[in-house]
């Protein structure tokens, strides 16, 4: 099947990775301060000689945030080593120069990192995914069949795993810790919410949550046969993405002769969706 908006099957490791002004020494001062200096020469026809000069902004102040973020970046290297763990963060401290006790700023750890990962891979999903809503917007290109859509999603963000899946499994474990699952099913709700809307979906009815509770199941149970899979390429799963899509169709095919029934499945659905969204604090953005 030829993936339209799908650009990068498989996002490898060095992608994840980059990070802005990686040049720049961090040090472990209360201020967080960088220093820099900078080499002038100056020759004449007898001799040469080098001058330091000091920059005028030699003290410039890090922000803890941005420190997070380059340490949370930079640890993602090592864990196909060390896995999610305080040891990858201790690990991307020394890299930053930082002492390896700094992955003391992350007190879930692992955790941390395991969160960091998914949100960064949500944000590139979403952004391909807006990109082609762009598209239809202006008239470059057709809407496509939303079951189409919501697969080559579902791959593409599926592959942004393959360079971790084997210590996916520990960050699935990670991830279901109470001290995480808040903000890992604010992520999944994200996700899902941005699948379906870039998909094309606008309810503002019971379908709105039955849609989202059923698509983020399939992702959910998607990654448990990623991990397992033995089959080139990951066919399996993207075969077992084709064959949940296809069963949530004769589903919506069959909800319309049984209306009252579904009603009230799609009650019990929506309200667990609702505790979960008040749970993480997630809301429907403004569109």
């Amino acid at each position: 099947m030829a993936l339209r908006f799908i650009r990068i099957v498989c996002f490898s490791t060095s992608s994840l990775l980059k990070t802005a002004g990686r040049s720049r020494p961090l040090s472990t001062s209360s201020a967080l301060r960088c220093t820099k200096t900078d080499q002038e020469n100056s020759g004449s026809q007898h001799e040469q000689h080098t001058e330091s000069s000091e920059d005028p902004h030699m003290h410039e102040e890090i922000p803890e945030s941005e420190v997070r973020q380059r340490l949370l970046d930079a640890a993602l290297e090592f864990v196909p080593t060390h896995g999610w763990s305080v040891e990858a963060l201790a690990e991307a401290a020394q890299t930053e120069g930082l002492p390896a006790v700094s992955h003391g700023m992350f007190p879930r750890g692992g955790g941390d990192l395991a969160l960091h990962f998914v949100g960064v891979c949500n944000a590139q999903l979403a952004e391909q995914m807006a990109q082609e809503t762009q598209q239809v917007e202006e008239g470059h290109v057709e809407r496509r069949h939303t079951r189409e859509f919501l697969r080559d999603a579902m791959e593409t963000r599926l592959r942004m795993i393959v360079p971790y899946v084997d210590n996916w499994p520990q960050a699935m474990s990670l991830l279901a810790q109470p001290n995480c699952a808040p903000d890992s099913l604010k992520l999944l709700s994200g996700l899902v919410d941005d699948m379906w809307y870039h998909a094309g979906d606008r309810s503002a009815d019971l379908n709105w949550y039955t849609k989202r509770v059923t698509l983020a199941g399939v992702y959910t149970s998607a990654q448990l046969v990623l991990v397992r899979d033995q089959s080139p390429d990951y066919q399996e799963t993207w075969e077992f993405i084709d064959s949940r899509l296809d069963n949530l169709e004769q589903l919506g095919k069959a909800v319309r002769g049984v209306a009252p029934t579904v009603e009230s499945l799609a009650q019990g659905l929506s309200g667990a969706y609702l505790t979960i969204r008040n749970i993480t604090g997630f809301n429907v953005r403004d569109r």
